[in-house]
């Protein structure tokens, strides 16, 4: 590598070679310079350093100066310099104001200024250094960066001060991600991972670097700006220079990205062009078309004023015919373009113009971004591709039907501009179309689409589609009707005559083509009336089924000898009950839930003990709940007696290492500490240091509680309730939660009879409670009461030696009854209350023949194999599942109550909806947000997995049926998707063109719209948990539109129609 070094001296070359050199080298981040101090500096404060973005400059005290007029920009207030005595160097490390670009060369101008008196002499050197990346050629960047055009985002002004950039990108890597502001414009820097984002872009990979610039509309502050990472987008908040309103995020332009925008304005004709329309130019040279294939035609047109007609294509085809363009191809403007004001050429001139002007097949034209109308392109191209409503539009056939008096209309405004607006997006002249005239006409009828807000899409398709039908509606005057109860008369006859009554009032193409007709069903709580109405739906709002979640339950049988199984069961969220839970465990196991118990365990013991009406909502998936199987009472044909058990050691697991009041170890290994007989937690010397420790020691003093392995459930019946059976049925159930390992047995070790003598108590001050004895450390004795316990021989009648076991041998642990204190108690030959609790105690003594070595392990259980799949069931649903929700019978709430004719008070009826009759275009809302308070609603993000093909309805549907009439199966055609939550969230739309003859087919294939971009997609990515309304077109039912009509709009009233015209035209 080499580089120019230009200076001046009076000094020979070869001592200049000693006293001064210079190298370079950079990474992602950072370019350093290496600087020779000489001999003068001795502290990096004696030299001074100045930084601006373009230029270092370096004064050494011996008046030399180092100046460079750098090749990039740097970051000035995050440059450093670093002094290095060894060697004497002098890093300069400057930050690059753009990481990941690697500068080609640094571009030093070095100027060494003489000391006063000497001569001066004039020298360019080369110097060549190995090992640093000092080159005067491009060096091949290690990180290719890909300057994009757009990315994925969503901006709004939070008040006047600030503006707020959502950028929806996965994946990114977090350490090297920036963004740089400027006083104009920002600069995205990053690296992400996310396949499906590096997909879009050839040739990239994570390492690949990518770079969004964006220049502001007005001025910002940038040392007040800030980001943010979330998992799913960048939030980038913009500090403005002035507290004002700017109405966009960029800079208003009438070209973005190389592509010029449209604005729509007023058709006189469907002929003829739109004025402040702007055409995206093919280039003058195209690429050849590939061997063997055949360079693509420009569409045809059809019938004489009708627009292009779309041949069906491969996926190869559905490209734009333009030159190749850099990684990034579609431009995505969010800038509003100030329409032209030249006037339209005449219709043969135009028509050679649109030949020549074709950028993009028809079909692949996307909307710009207004601010926030992602909401509004969504349901636009998704509506385009309904090939009904499309054909309806393009052929010109609305505009015999305009009513232009209806005062629940726009005169036909909303109705031409839609016009115009599928006819720019099916004609492919344009990249991007600017549907400002649109929402403009739907802002000055419903006030909440004015500004710039988000909102939402089905809400804005129910209300365009509504002011479609008012301005087509073929009615004049509507008559006066009113809603006919069913009276026991057939519903056949009722449906009939409420759907002419409905189209009395509404008849149009949109009612046609779209609405179809529910049953209305309300029983009265009360009396029984139930009414039946017949009502019209523009689509079907289905539920999701509530929130899932998966609770790991762990089933006990009633044989202790039965392992365990593991079972995992989905309840909801929200309002889930024990009763599901045993419920879904009876089904497994084939035992009756009121046979079945349910708890909740934690820290080795029974937290909390469920009845079938508990909630368990504050239950969450990580907890661990034990179902167990007892006996039933019917079964035993007697009382049964139902134990909660817990274990615990005799002794805890505390090694004792000095005494508590003197602090001494034992002198010898013979020389034990004595524990304390009360809690075994501390050790004394002898009976001495407990007296002096017993008044610090006595608030502390409390029995062992500490317990080991996993609580259990047993049921017994009282004729067999013994000792023998207790042990025998808690030896099976503890061994699935505990290790027991006895050691061989000693010389020396006493019995478990001698070993129980208890060390008398010290004397204690007067007025308070009686002291615990001494025991040895080894020992570790057992408390008075554990010592009473083992002499149980006729406590409970018919019970044997709690030392021996039905073996014979003896037993490893003793039972005790815990009372309401938790204090163990003898077990007598009173009867013992239901739902006590035993104490399995741990004979872990170590002065005791047989003692045990108990320590706590993993609950050993067996999986359920038909529980494999539940987690991926929770939070997956089909619309199956939603559709039979959708019908399923409710109860109104109390501010929804029904008017009873009968009873004549208003009732929290039952009601139900069905299908009855079914539309041509089914449009489905999946109900994502759901309201948690007046002012709250929360998004529901559950996949939700729907046919792309062969939908039936048949069993949902119940309306009179033909034999001669097809089944209603659909087919889908578009998808419009919601990203994020309520606030900040992003709309895209799937849409394919399905063929006239035939829904199954595609004219056109998948496309993905997002906002002005639009891209090929295969089928398989349509289907996603994104998915909020859904569009189906039915199979074998064509609906028929009303004769082309080719006069002007509004012929037959020249006043209707100037007016239209009029209001139409952008201003």
């Amino acid at each position: 590598m080499s580089f120019l070094l230009i200076f001046k001296t009076h000094m020979p070359a070869s001592l200049f070679f000693q006293d001064v050199f210079v190298d370079w080298k950079q990474n992602v981040n950072e370019v350093t310079v290496r600087l020779r101090c000489g001999e003068g500096v001795q502290r990096i404060e004696d030299i001074n350093t100045t930084f601006t973005d373009t230029h270092c400059n370096v004064d050494f005290p011996d008046g030399r100066q180092w100046s460079c007029q750098l090749q990039e920009e740097i970051e000035a207030s995050c440059s450093k310099v670093q002094y290095k005595e060894k060697g004497g160097f002098l890093h300069l490390i400057m930050h690059k104001k753009i990481p990941f670009h690697i500068w080609p060369s640094l571009k030093v101008s070095l100027t060494l200024s003489p000391a006063t008196g000497h001569s001066t002499c004039s020298a360019f050197i080369l110097v060549d250094k190995p090992g640093f990346s000092v080159s005067t050629s491009p060096t091949k960047d290690p990180h290719p960066m890909v300057n994009l055009q757009y990315v994925k985002n969503d901006s709004y002004e939070k008040g006047t001060d600030l503006m707020v950039v959502n950028v929806y990108l996965k994946g990114i890597c977090r350490d090297t991600a920036r963004v740089i502001f400027r006083e104009q414009d920002f600069t995205l820097i990053f690296q992400t991972s996310d396949v499906s984002f590096l997909r879009l872009h050839s040739d990239c990979g994570p390492n690949t670097v990518f770079k969004w610039q964006v220049k502001l509309r007005n001025l910002i502050q940038p040392e007040l700006c800030s980001y943010a990472f979330t998992p799913s987008r960048l939030d980038i908040t913009l500090k403005k220079r002035h507290s004002q309103r700017w109405g966009g995020l960029e800079a208003q332009a009438t070209q973005v990205g190389g592509a010029k925008v449209a604005v729509p304005s007023s058709p006189a004709c469907m002929e003829k062009s739109q004025p402040g329309s702007s055409q995206h130019n093919l280039p003058a040279k195209e690429e050849p078309p590939r061997v063997g294939e055949e360079k693509p035609k420009a569409p045809t047109r059809v019938e004489d004023g009708g627009l292009d007609s779309v041949a069906p294509r491969t996926v190869s085809e559905h490209v734009a015919i333009t030159k190749p363009e850099p990684t990034v191809t579609m431009p995505k403007p969010t800038c509003m373009v100030q329409p032209m004001t030249h006037a339209p050429p005449a219709s043969s001139e135009r028509h050679e113009e649109e030949e020549e002007k074709k950028v993009c097949l028809p079909g692949f034209t996307g909307l710009v971004n207004l601010g926030n109308t992602c909401f509004m392109n969504s349901v636009i191209q998704s509506l385009s591709n309904t090939r009904e409503l499309r054909d309806y539009f393009h052929d010109r056939a609305f505009e015999a039907e305009i009513n232009c008096t209806n005062p629940l209309g726009t005169g036909g405004r909303l109705a031409i501009s839609f016009a115009v607006l599928l006819r720019a997006l099916w004609k492919g002249t344009h990249h991007a179309f600017q549907p400002s005239k649109l929402k403009a006409i739907v802002a000055s009828k419903a006030s909440q689409f004015t500004g710039y807000a988000q909102h939402d899409a089905q809400e804005f398709m129910a209300f365009l589609l509504d002011g479609l039908h008012e301005d087509l509606n073929r009615i004049q005057n509507k008559p006066y009707t009113e809603t006919v109860d069913s009276d026991g008369r057939l519903d056949e006859v009722v449906a009939e005559e409420a759907w002419q009554r409905h189209k009395m009032r509404n008849d149009s193409f949109i009612v046609d083509l779209f609405q179809g007709q529910f049953k209305s069903k309300l029983v009265c709580p009360t009396c029984s009336k139930v009414s039946i109405t017949f009502d019209p739906f523009l689509y079907l709002p289905v539920p999701l089924p509530q929130k899932q979640k998966v609770l790991s339950v762990f089933y006990f049988a009633k044989e202790p000898h039965k392992k365990p199984i593991k079972f995992l069961v989905s309840v909801s969220k929200e309002s889930s009950s024990t009763a599901e839970v045993l419920e879904s465990i009876s089904r497994s196991v084939r035992v009756k839930p009121e046979n079945l118990r349910l708890a909740e365990v934690g820290k080795n013991r029974f937290q909390r003990m469920f009845l079938p009406t508990h909630s368990l909502d504050t239950v969450s998936s990580s907890d661990m709940l034990f179902c167990f199987e007892v006996l039933s009472k019917d079964l035993a044909k007697e009382r049964v007696v139902l134990f909660k058990v817990q274990q615990k050691l005799q002794v805890p697991n505390i090694p004792i290492s000095k005494c508590a009041a003197c602090l001494k170890p034992p002198v010898s290994e013979e020389d034990k500490l004595k524990r304390c007989t009360r809690c075994y937690r501390v050790g004394y010397c002898n009976q001495v240091c407990q007296r002096t420790h017993w008044p610090n020691h006595k608030s502390l003093c409390r029995p062992n509680t500490e317990n080991v392995g996993l609580p259990f459930l047993v049921s017994v019946p009282e004729s067999r309730l013994s000792y023998s059976r207790l042990v025998q049925l808690l030896e099976g159930y503890s061994r699935f939660s505990v290790n027991v390992f006895q050691p061989p047995f000693q010389s020396g070790r006493t019995s478990p009879e001698t070993s129980q003598s208890r060390v008398d108590l010290p004397p204690v001050p007067a007025g308070s409670p009686d002291g615990p004895g001494l025991e040895d450390e080894a020992v570790g004795g057992s408390s008075t009461v554990g010592a009473g316990n083992l002499e149980l021989e006729t406590a409970v009648a018919g019970y044997q030696h709690p030392c021996e076991s039905a073996s014979g041998h003896a037993s490893q642990f003793y039972i005790a009854l815990l009372d309401a204190n938790n204090k163990e108690q003898r077990l007598d030959e009173r009867d013992i209350p239901d739902d006590a609790t035993l104490e399995l105690v741990w004979k872990n003594n170590e002065r005791l023949k047989e003692y045990v070595l108990v320590s706590s392990k993993e609950l050993e259980y067996e999986e359920d194999p038909g529980s494999l799949s539940e987690t991926a069931r929770a939070g997956h649903f089909t619309l199956e599942q939603c559709l039979n929700l959708f019908t399923k019978p409710e109860v109104l709430a109390p501010e929804e109550a029904w008017y009873c004719p009968k009873c004549q008070q208003h009732r929290e009826a039952s009601k139900q909806l069905l299908l009855w009759r079914l539309p041509n275009v089914l449009i489905i809302q999946l109900k994502r947000f759901s309201f948690r308070s007046f002012i709250w609603r929360d998004k529901i993000n559950d996949m939700v997995d729907f046919p792309v093909r062969n939908l039936d309805l048949s069993k949902f549907c119940i309306g009179q049926k033909d034999e001669m009439q097809q089944p209603p199966i659909y087919d889908l055609y578009a998808v419009i998707n919601h990203y994020g939550g309520m606030i900040g969230g992003h709309y895209t739309a799937y849409a394919r063109l399905p063929s006239d003859k035939n829904s199954q087919r595609s004219d056109v294939g998948w496309r993905l719209f997002d906002d002005s971009t639009v891209t090929m997609v295969d089928e398989s990515q349509v289907v996603t948990r994104y998915a909020y309304v859904l569009f189906y077109r039915r199979r074998n039912s064509p609906v028929e539109r009303p004769p082309r009509f080719l006069r002007p709009v509004g012929a037959e009233s020249p006043t209707a129609a100037g007016a239209t015209a009029s209001q139409v035209r952008e201003p």
